[in-house]
């Protein structure tokens, strides 16, 4: 079946898989079972019994979750699952309520690569995406690069001061060796509004940045002491998007920026930033903040 294709049956329809993230190919093994926990607009959420996938189309962006179709013919959308109906795959097909999609030809995505960088291409990249922020000016969540103006936003930013000033000293040395305080950072999960909330993002994009720069030893002590903390604290959805970036993976967007900023190819910044608006509400920038935080904090500390 070409990728782009779906025929319907009844009140069923069926397509094919475009790209397929690495956690949702884990969790679409032959016999997972389990129910469709989210719907929204352009995607929908299913839990099985070996993981969660996100599914949607071209335009939900790649993804380690994501589980991504090509764009269906027709002037209209096709009927979409409703939460709780059930979910399984068969290692062929994935059935969620009225959508069956086909896998064999799904791609595996892989985030882009960093190539060979130092603090002078980090530098450049600071700069660069200092400068792109500054002209995109995002005004919700934790990409707060301008003053707080609405009280949900002051609210945020309040609340975040603390555990972002021990996030500073973990980051900055002080504290290397040290066990992680879990207290001192538990404002910060499930803080602000969404189904990912701020603070998790910006932790999330922490741990995927931590990831690229080497120092995997601190965001693996940082996912120890938040995880569990993030089964009272915020959604399901949101704790395994972080528990995916605990294994250093994060939007194929924030991948594409983080990769431009510390190859300091300016040319390629600008771009990148402004892919990170369709990444959620403001999950796309609070990540990017949360990255920020340690490549400010300048560069690899091997060992911490």
């Amino acid at each position: 079946m070409p990728l782009h294709s779906q025929t319907r049956a009844g009140s069923g329809w069926r397509t094919a898989a475009k790209r397929v993230g690495p956690i949702a190919a884990r969790a679409l093994r032959p016999g997972a079972r389990g129910h469709v926990r989210a719907v929204f607009e352009r995607c929908f959420y299913v839990e099985l019994d070996s993981g969660w996938v996100c599914v949607g189309g071209a335009g939900l962006g790649a993804g380690p979750l994501n589980l991504n179709w090509g764009w269906w013919a027709g002037p209209s959308r096709p009927a979409w699952p409703r939460n709780g109906e059930v979910a399984h795959s068969d290692g062929a097909t994935l059935t969620a309520g009225p959508v069956a999609i086909a896998l064999a030809e799904a791609e595996p995505w892989v985030a882009d690569r960093v190539g060979a960088w130092d603090q002078a291409s980090l530098a450049r990249g600071l700069a660069a995406a200092h400068t792109a922020l500054m002209r995109l000016a995002p005004r919700d969540g934790l990409a707060l690069l301008g003053p707080a103006d609405n009280r949900q936003r002051r609210a945020v930013s309040a609340a975040a001061q603390a555990p972002l000033a021990h996030l500073a000293q973990l980051l900055g040395g002080e504290a290397r060796g040290q066990p992680i305080d879990a207290a001192r950072l538990a404002p910060l999960i499930g803080l602000g509004p969404g189904l990912t909330p701020s603070g998790d993002d910006y932790l999330g994009g922490l741990m995927v940045a931590l990831s690229l720069v080497g120092r995997r030893g601190l965001r693996d002590r940082l996912w120890q002491a938040i995880e569990p903390l993030t089964i009272e604290r915020t959604t399901a959805i949101s704790r395994v998007h972080l528990a995916a970036a605990a294994e250093g993976l994060g939007s194929a967007a924030l991948h594409a920026t983080l990769a431009a900023i510390l190859s300091g190819a300016s040319d390629r910044v600008a771009a990148a930033c402004a892919g990170l608006a369709g990444v959620g509400h403001s999950s796309g920038w609070d990540g990017l903040a949360g990255a920020l935080c340690l490549l400010r904090a300048a560069g690899p500390r091997a060992g911490s």
